[in-house]
């Protein structure tokens, strides 16, 4: 069934939020912003409202979630999704969230899946309603994010923005 415009929120705002110790210490240049400033490309009905590096650390990330869902529709999260000590994205954002959509984590492993192979598999991407926002969390990697942005969230974002605020 087509979707109908009227069932649609257009623009809306998008916020980044990186979790990267090695970004936030120097260690590694951030990879990232490139991908969020060609926002307007990847995504036209998406406006680029904030960028933010943070650590690895669950404070960080929700204190920061919980800061920008008052300013922005749409909220990346960007590295945190992998298996290690440090991946811990989700276990900031779970806690506060409303609901879950576990369609976006299923879809982006299978788009993921043509490009990287049966490692896909081992990301925990998910996606989360948080107040009246909508929240990816994807991972780090450029490519991933890219890919996230482009077939997924901005197609999916405007009717899911929507039917939240109904």
């Amino acid at each position: 069934m087509p979707e109908r415009e009227h069932e649609t929120v257009r623009p809306f705002s998008l916020c980044f939020i990186v979790t990267s110790d090695s970004v936030v210490k120097g260690l590694k240049p951030d990879e990232i912003k490139p991908v969020a400033e060609s926002t307007s490309s990847l995504c036209p009905d998406a406006v680029l409202r904030s960028y933010a590096v943070v650590g690895n650390s669950i404070e960080e990330i929700r204190s920061l979630v919980l800061e920008v869902i008052n300013r922005c529709d749409v909220v990346m999260v960007t590295g945190g999704t992998g298996l290690s000590r440090r991946d811990v994205s989700i276990e900031a954002v779970k806690p506060i969230a409303s609901k879950v959509m576990p369609g976006f984590g299923e879809l982006f492993r299978h788009l993921s899946y043509r490009h990287v192979g049966i490692r896909a598999y081992l990301s925990r991407a998910t996606a989360y309603v948080v107040g009246r926002a909508l929240v990816f969390i994807v991972p780090g990697n450029p490519n991933a994010v890219r890919l996230a942005l482009k077939d997924i969230i901005c197609e999916l974002s405007p009717h899911a923005l929507y039917e939240i605020r109904r």
